[in-house]
């Protein structure tokens, strides 16, 4: 697919972006909460999701293999990326019968310069609360300069002079990961939820166990449950 189609259809896509204010999402304790990592060999994508409740039951990491469709352009990974997330989380639903309340990606939703990462390409094709979570930025922002070194530690993310986004001190003097609204969900509360996801490491809990699942797959060192 040509660069023109694509910007075509993030376009369209932009259009559907629901971004709240304030705090109106809520999850009760048994929601589900699906983190999703990929991994390539060459032309095929593994694709690890962990899902746990919103409460913290961690019901398993699960993963698939998917080959990608779309060539790589850059400022359109979301749609060489974003499919092969979605497959696996069709195939989660309908061969393991987990159903999503928040989906949660390594990856940007809003903090992308057209405000269209892979987490928010993921929100609006689900329809879905979504939620990305990265470890480089794609937008300049000045944390360097503005971050407190201590776990916790904030600065906002801009871009046209709004907020699309944060930069959090995940683990006291460790760089910081960079929190996004995808989809469906308030700046804050995404980055709440960010906070609340944050283990031991630099990276959320979910996040770096569906990293590690898929990396394994990638090796051939795990059977694929998808």
């Amino acid at each position: 697919m040509d660069k023109e189609k694509l910007k075509e259809q993030q376009n369209q896509m932009r259009d559907q972006i629901e971004i709240p204010e304030g705090k109106h999402f809520k999850m009760r304790k048994h929601e589900l909460i699906f983190s999703f990592d990929i991994q390539y060999e060459g032309e095929v994508g593994f694709v690890a999701v962990d899902i746990q409740s919103y409460g913290g039951d961690h019901k398993g990491t699960f993963v698939g293999r998917y080959p990608a469709t779309v060539e790589y352009q850059p400022g359109y990974f979301a749609f060489r990326e974003g499919p092969l997330l979605q497959a696996a989380l069709e195939d989660v639903k309908n061969k393991l019968r987990f159903h999503p309340s928040l989906l949660v990606i390594d990856g940007h939703g809003q903090a992308h310069p057209r405000r269209m990462g892979v987490a928010t390409w993921l929100g609006i094709k689900t329809q879905t609360p979504s939620i990305g979570i990265a470890k480089e930025p794609l937008l300049k922002t000045p944390f360097k300069n503005e971050l407190g070194l201590n776990k916790g530690d904030v600065v906002d993310v801009l871009l046209e002079e709004k907020k699309v986004g944060f930069v959090l001190r995940s683990q006291t003097n460790v760089n910081p990961i960079f929190v996004s609204a995808g989809h469906r969900i308030s700046q804050e509360e995404a980055l709440r939820i960010a906070k609340k996801l944050s283990g031991e490491y630099r990276v959320v809990e979910p996040i770096r166990r569906a990293d590690k699942m898929a990396r394994s797959a990638a090796k051939g060192e795990v059977v694929l449950d998808l």
